[in-house]
């Protein structure tokens, strides 16, 4: 019979093991970079060897009266070498208020910083995706997707940091595959030593559907608790008919 303990040690081990981590690692690694809380990502890399949690720990979503609430996606990230790293982003579990329930669609990405990773003003990588249909009861796609997402950041001086991308992405609607291209631009700046403000303006173009196109300002609050965890919370706001009015968020990210 196994005993009951074994859950608790599991637990006091995984919490020496990661402030070990914690303890150990602030001298060691890069500063965190993340790949959230906004859409524009990141151009720089996890440390090679190293691994790195970005969690979205609930959104709400309100557009007119469809309601709707996710929780835990993760992307999790592992450094490949010094300029590479791979992520496994796992899906949100989605309540649809009076519809569906379940899990959505996997994705494979692989970000590669072209340069920037250790210093410099300027920053690029390239990040080409596949998204694998694991999506339960319609809350994804039925067909394998992918495409590539270009991030560029650099700083401006005065406490401002921005960050462009371009991203273009074959998907699957109605009865065959169509190409879709997202532009966004952010700046982020310090409100505290330990905290920033970021605002974001993005732009989702479908072909052969320009009347579908989508606008947002996405705004929200990044709290660096200490070198290795990040908190963040904020808001996503549709700015056009296509585009779901308001989406608050909260999640955080974690290196070791």
């Amino acid at each position: 019979m196994k005993s009951n303990h074994y859950p608790h040690r599991t637990i006091v081990i995984v919490a020496t093991v990661l402030c070990c981590t914690q303890l150990s690692s602030y001298a060691q690694v890069r500063e965190l970079s993340t790949d959230r809380p906004d859409t524009t990502e990141s151009p720089f890399t996890v440390d090679a060897g190293h691994f790195q949690v970005e969690m979205e720990l609930a959104a709400w979503s309100f557009d007119g009266g469809h309601r709707e609430m996710s929780l835990g996606e993760i992307n999790w990230k592992f450094g490949l070498d010094s300029s590479t790293d791979l992520q496994i982003v796992t899906p949100s579990y989605t309540w649809i208020r009076h519809g569906k329930d379940g899990w959505g669609d996997m994705q494979i990405r692989l970000k590669r910083n072209l340069w920037g990773n250790d210093g410099g003003n300027t920053a690029l990588a390239v990040m080409p995706f596949i998204q694998l249909p694991t999506a339960e009861d319609d809350l994804g796609s039925d067909h394998v997707e992918g495409g590539m997402i270009v991030p560029f950041a650099f700083d401006c001086g005065g406490g401002w940091s921005m960050g462009l991308q371009g991203e273009l992405d074959r998907v699957y609607g109605e009865d065959d595959y169509h190409w879709e291209a997202l532009f966004s631009v952010t700046a982020s700046h310090a409100v505290a030593e330990d905290s920033n403000v970021f605002f974001e303006l993005v732009s989702l173009f479908r072909e052969g559907n320009e009347e579908e196109s989508e606008y947002y300002f996405n705004t929200g609050l990044t709290w660096l608790v200490n070198p290795l965890l990040q908190l963040d919370g904020g808001v996503r706001l549709g700015l056009n008919d296509e585009s779901t009015d308001c989406t608050p968020f909260i999640g955080f990210s974690r290196k070791f």
